[in-house]
């Protein structure tokens, strides 16, 4: 089977499309014939060696996939072969065939397809974890706004009615921004950005703000937190860490938390699930992709480290 593997850590240079051997389904895990790959920038740190965690080269990308599923291995229940579903797995999805765990597969819902449904997994998931405790009439600053996970929050905070303040690099991204219901948009590539955001919220400072960018801008989020303030950081764009003073945030009372959905319970990846699904079934989630064919994943991955795409991120296949 064809399958998109990493053998350097670095540049995309160091990505290949090859044959390789198709994968069996052990114990507890189904095979997915796969029709789309989601692409998440975990992916590209990943490749850079910036990662979570390292693999064992060579590796085979992609932490989620959609298809049909071809088999199960032992102990495998409520998932049958034939069944179009979705999977999450520690990598392995940008190929012909992947394996995820049983417990990470869940079932495609009606009328959905393959690319636009790889919303629903790391990213969707995500975005639903990150705003669990978003309250009515908070202002929140929503980053990369146009991409994959911030498209979703933009979303899902404006139908818990809070305030959203959206940033993207471009125009075009802030008025698609806009579109999924943004109340305002802020170019982050323009100088006293975080001056905008004070404006916006008419000196206060936004009570959520979600930061994924690393180094200048991860500091800068910290000038325009209010006060009694949370700010959730679940990824660095940049790749570059930013120090936090404990005594500045001990003066306003303010918070800075992490967040990784490897770490959910499976109660809650279900519940999230749930949650998103009943969002797309009353037509509440509007979803945008970006498509590219499997063999094309140096393109996808030029084009979203190029900030050249807008939503949803997949390789199809088949």
């Amino acid at each position: 089977m064809k399958a998109v593997r990493l053998n350097e850590f670095g540049g995309v240079e160091n990505l290949s499309v090859e044959e390789i051997e198709k994968p069996q389904p052990g114990s507890g895990e189904v095979l997915i014939q796969t029709r789309a790959a989601g692409i998440n920038f975990a992916d590209i740190m990943l490749r850079e060696g910036k990662y979570l965690f390292r693999p064992d080269l060579p590796f085979t990308l992609g932490f989620e996939a959609a298809g049909t599923v071809e088999a199960v291995g032992a102990d495998v229940e409520n998932v049958e072969v034939g069944q179009d579903v979705l999977g999450m797995m520690r990598g392995g999805g940008y190929a012909e065939y992947s394996i995820a765990p049983a417990s990470q597969v869940f079932p495609i819902p009606d009328g959905m397809g393959f690319a636009e449904s790889t919303v629903l997994l790391v990213q969707g998931l995500t975005a639903v974890g990150l705003l669990r405790n978003l309250k009515e009439g908070q202002s929140i600053l929503v980053h990369a706004a146009a991409g994959g996970v911030g498209s979703i929050l933009v979303q899902l905070a404006k139908e818990k009615r809070a305030k959203v303040l959206a940033t993207a690099s471009s125009d075009e991204k802030l008025a698609f921004a806009k579109e999924l219901g943004a109340d305002v948009g802020i170019n982050y590539t323009e100088a006293g950005w975080d001056d905008r955001v004070l404006e916006a919220t008419d000196g206060h400072g936004a009570d959520v703000i979600i930061e994924m960018i690393g180094g200048e801008q991860g500091l800068q989020n910290m000038n325009c937190l209010a006060a009694k303030g949370t700010m959730i950081v679940y990824g660095s764009v940049t790749g570059e860490d930013f120090p936090i003073s404990a005594l500045g945030l001990l003066g306003k009372m303010q918070r800075v938390e992490g967040y990784n959905l490897n770490l959910e319970t499976p109660e809650n990846m279900f519940a999230f699930t749930g949650e998103l699904m009943s969002l797309l079934a009353a037509e509440k989630l509007k979803i945008s992709i970006s498509e590219f064919p499997l063999e094309d994943a140096v393109d996808a991955h030029n084009a979203i480290e190029a900030r050249r795409t807008t939503g949803k991120v997949v390789l199809t296949s088949g």
